[in-house]
């Protein structure tokens, strides 16, 4: 046998054994390097080769080098082959690390023990840390075994999951990870060593799995020291770190006046794999209603991304016995995608079709119940490289729910040219620099469209013949559809349209742009209109083949700027700016209803042989050329006012040269009047002006008001009489109309047909932040949460501004002929009021003056309750009468163990 042992002792002592014969060799387990202090008592070591050579042991079953320090002290004891360790002392074993203040080996079975220690003040310091492949425990005392790999451990405490923690009073662990604890406290609170958590779950039995799955036994809440009534007979929750893991969705509770008991969005949530999952989840009424949903997300890097949903159930009200008994089918599919194939092609959608009540009855987004209309599209782009090409290829839906009618455009083809500018590198004279400006544009759209049809009888009708049309009649308040065969329901058509422009700059100060433009219209049909004599009406037929229609039109615009500028003398240096903008345009088109461009056609109206002129192409998908002449000259004026003084501050000796000494700032952003004058017209010549304005008011409100004048004379004339049937007398029935003859001759500026104001504003505290700067900006973050949702105030609270308020009034005014003038005045309200920082109060509330009421209105109420949140959500009166109380953990992975929840929504009532 050979021995050699190296001593070397700077400025430790460090000790290296290897020991190797002819036929055996001492594995690496048996290899030690050790670090010793000065403070090491000479008489702990007789003889450190003997010692060395005594506690390694051929016959060991560890497989790597074990490596151990410790700061104060390391002893031996070669009687009882003990290894002791003090002081922020490690040892490191394969993935396996242990730190603790004291650690105790034994040799002879391989076998670890770590403590504490207890300080001056009586303080336990240096209590064990175990790390296993990242995993810590903390514990008071613990056990490990190097052969084996299990660990007992006394007090411990682990972090499971992101937000679970797990503390008992005694574990064991296995070699494979697997833990059986015993007395166990389960919490998401972060609180601590030591401290007892504010909530936490209590069971007698838990067992952990080496995928971080834990298994429990009956389970028992306890909130401050208080055992809550809430008894869960076992409990299972599965990993959240490492991808998807299906489960159960717990339901919600509840009961619904109208529809009886309730379990709602129950379920399960299927984990398909890194790029797709599934969730089934529905509910269940004990009147007999119920719903059924599909989800699927999937997503594939770099390749394409999506979410599908649909809907589908029965909704129903009181018992069948009774009179207001109803059974409805609703349903829902949505449908958003993205999916780029390369750099230059890509495919999108964004699909959301439903029937009638679904958003007012079923949906539990109250957001929904104020929709009126859908839009869906599903579309395919593609660009052509060093091309100014591009082709888009879009089928879209379009739904009014409000009457239940639904169109389809099946497809819609768009091939478009980007502006070019054949001649922007000709060299030309100056004369001719215009030439170099001039643009071209193309576009070329061809649609299929299903015209207005009911969504009810959709399906129905998508594989009903060509022959048949739903054409909606009027019959007193509702729309009745009928069938009128001959008459294909089906538009289609294609519409090229070209302009090309430019611009140029005459004497350095004004703009001159002129404009040409095309339109051609391309038809499988067009229409003819008959006179009946038999039954004195108009019959319309469809005249089958290939038609052709054209427009064009011509513009040309001049603009320009000027200022003027108020200047105050003084030390102040005040001074006002004013800029107005003025712009001068003409536009001509011809009169396509003129007999020689063949368009429209002249029918006999009625009996006494009346003419009456119509299109060829007035139902076209595109519609076709327009009628009369126009010869219009534009004209708008805008104004911005604009001030500056000097700082007060720049008059000091010490202010910065580079630092700007002035403040600006618009007291006017904008003022404007716009209108034509159309020279080809026979009557009515001069149009509407248009009149807006907007500023911002004390840096905080800002103002937008419009409105439109009529610049003609009225006058009052009689088309009847009616007599009253008490008194006999007979009074003449009057109406109102304009005539063409201007007010301005008469000093006025004309009838103020409507008129709007709107003013908004933001009001809050200041914030603190790091202690010292005060903001009251709104952060990149809290901007794009509002802006999801920005009036569900409950989903987003700052607590750090005390209070903040959002004010919002309207006022819009109607003044038509023959009926009272109309006023409506709106003011909305929303705010939130922080009395600590832990309690909120939101409110959202507004008032209508024109009916005296206050209308839709929602208090919410938000208290943190450090590892719970308590909410109460209320909407006292109104159509969404309703309340909502949930008390729920914070943690994403428990929020559906212990939920309480309270609620009366309004889709549990039928309209």
């Amino acid at each position: 046998m050979v021995l050699g042992v190296w001593l070397i002792c700077f400025p430790s002592l460090i000790v290296h054994a290897q020991v190797g014969t002819a036929t055996e060799t001492i594995p690496d387990s048996a290899l030690a390097v050790t670090t010793l202090q000065d403070t090491l008592p000479k008489d702990s070591l007789l003889d450190p080769r003997q010692q060395l050579l005594d506690s390694l042991k051929l016959t060991s079953d560890l497989k790597e080098r074990i490596v151990y320090n410790a700061s104060d002290s390391i002893i031996f004891d070669v009687d009882n082959d003990m290894l002791f360790l003090y002081g922020d002392a490690s040892i490191d074993y394969e993935s396996t690390k242990l730190r603790a203040a004291k650690i105790r080996v034994d040799w002879s079975t391989e076998t670890l023990f770590a403590e504490g220690v207890v300080d001056e003040n009586g303080v336990e310091t240096g209590t064990p840390i175990f790390t296993e492949k990242g995993q810590d425990y903390n514990a008071q005392k613990m056990a490990y075994n190097f052969n084996t790999g299990k660990a007992r451990i006394v007090a411990a405490r682990s972090q499971q999951q992101p937000d679970i923690t797990i503390i008992s009073d005694t574990t064991k662990r296995l070699k494979d990870g697997t833990m059986f604890a015993r007395d166990v406290i389960f919490t998401t609170c972060d609180c601590p060593p030591g401290e007892e958590p504010s909530f936490y779950f209590k069971a007698k039995k838990v067992k952990v799995l080496p995928n971080n799955q834990i298994v429990t036994g009956p389970l028992r809440a306890v909130l401050e020291g208080f055992p809550l009534p809430i008894i869960i007979p076992f409990g299972f929750v599965p990993n959240m770190k490492d991808g998807q893991r299906s489960g159960v969705i717990f339901p919600q509770y509840g009961e619904a006046r109208e529809r009886g008991f309730f379990l709602r969005n129950g379920g399960y949530y299927f984990g398909l794999g890194d790029n797709l999952d599934l969730l089934l989840n529905g509910d269940i009424y004990t009147r007999g209603g119920w719903r059924v949903g599909l989800t699927t997300t999937y997503n594939k890097r770099y390749r394409y991304q999506g979410r599908l949903s649909f809907d589908y159930g029965i909704v129903r009200f009181n018992e069948p016995t009774d009179p207001d008994f109803s059974k409805t089918r609703e349903w829902r599919l949505t449908w958003s995608h993205n999916q780029p194939i390369n750099p230059t092609t890509s495919i999108t959608s964004n699909v959301n079709i439903t029937s009638r009540a679904y958003l007012r009855q079923v949906s539990l987004n109250s957001q929904d119940f104020f929709q009126n209309n859908l839009n869906s599209s599903v579309s395919f782009q593609k660009r052509f490289n060093n091309l100014p090409f591009s082709i888009n290829g879009t089928v879209s839906h379009r739904q009014d729910l409000n009457k239940n009618t639904m169109s389809l455009e099946l497809p819609t083809i768009n091939l478009t040219m980007n502006r070019i500018t054949p001649f922007k590198n000709l060299s030309t004279k100056k004369s001719l620099r215009w030439l170099t400006q001039l643009g071209i544009n193309y576009n070329a759209q061809a649609a299929n469209r299903i015209t207005t049809i009911p969504s009810d009888i959709f399906p129905d009708i998508l594989f009903s013949p060509r022959d048949t049309f739903l054409v909606p009649e009027i019959s007193g308040t509702d729309t009745v559809f009928v069938n009128r065969p001959g008459t294909d329901f089906i538009r289609n058509g294609i519409i090229q349209r070209a302009s090309t422009s430019t611009n140029i700059k005459l004497f350095n100060y004004i703009n001159l742009s002129g404009s040409v433009s095309f339109n051609e219209y391309w038809y499988s049909e067009t229409i003819e209109r008959t006179y009946n004599a038999e039954t004195d009406e108009v019959e319309e037929t469809t005249v089958p083949g290939f038609a052709a229609a054209r427009d064009y039109s011509s513009s040309v615009g001049l603009s320009t700027n000027f200022f003027g500028i108020y200047q105050f003398t003084g030390p102040k240096q005040f001074a006002i700016r004013q800029r107005f903008t003025p712009t001068v345009s003409y536009n001509i088109r011809p009169d396509f209803s003129d007999p020689r461009f063949g368009f429209y056609e002249t029918v006999q109206n009625n009996a006494e042989g009346d003419p009456f002129i119509y299109s060829r192409f007035a139902d076209g998908i595109f519609g076709g050329p327009g009628r009369g002449e126009s010869q219009a000259v534009g004209f708008s004026l805008t104004s911005v006012l604009e001030m500056k003084y000097r700082k007060k501050e720049s008059y000091d000796e010490d202010f910065p040269e580079k630092e700007d000494k002035f403040i600006r700032a618009n007291l006017l952003d904008n003022l404007g009047i716009s209108g034509n004058y159309n020279i080809a017209a026979d009557s009515f010549k001069l149009s509407n002006l248009r009149l807006n304005a907007r500023t911002q008011l004390f840096e905080k409100i800002n103002l937008n008001a419009s409105g439109t004048l009529n610049p003609y004379a009225i006058e009052t004339f009689v088309i009847g009489q009616e007599t009253d049937e008490i008194t006999q007398v007979t009074n003449d029935i009057t109406q109102e109309r304009f005539v063409d003859r201007l007010v301005f001759r008469d000093g006025k500026l004309g009838r103020l047909t409507n008129a709007q104001i709107s003013l908004s504003g933001r009001f809050s505290s200041k914030r603190k932040r790091d202690g010292s700067k005060n903001e009251d900006t709104v952060t990149e973050e809290e901007t794009q949460i509002l802006s999801v949702q920005p009036l569900v105030y409950t989903q987003y609270v700052d607590f750090d501004i005390p209070w903040s308020m959002n004010l919002g009034y309207n006022l819009s005014y109607n003044n038509r002929l023959n009926a009272d003038p109309g006023i409506t005045q709106t003011l909305r309200a929303s705010g939130n009021l922080s009395f600590t920082s832990k309690w909120q109060v939101n409110l959202n509330t507004g008032y209508d003056f024109q009916r005296n009421e206050v209308t839709n209105t929602t208090v919410s109420i938000r208290r943190d309750l450090d590892c719970w949140d308590l909410s109460f959500s209320w909407t006292p009166f109104g159509t969404l009468q309703a309340y909502f109380l949930k008390i729920q953990i914070k943690s994403g992975t428990l929020q559906d163990l212990v939920k309480v929840k309270r609620q009366s929504r309004f889709q549990d009532r039928r309209f």
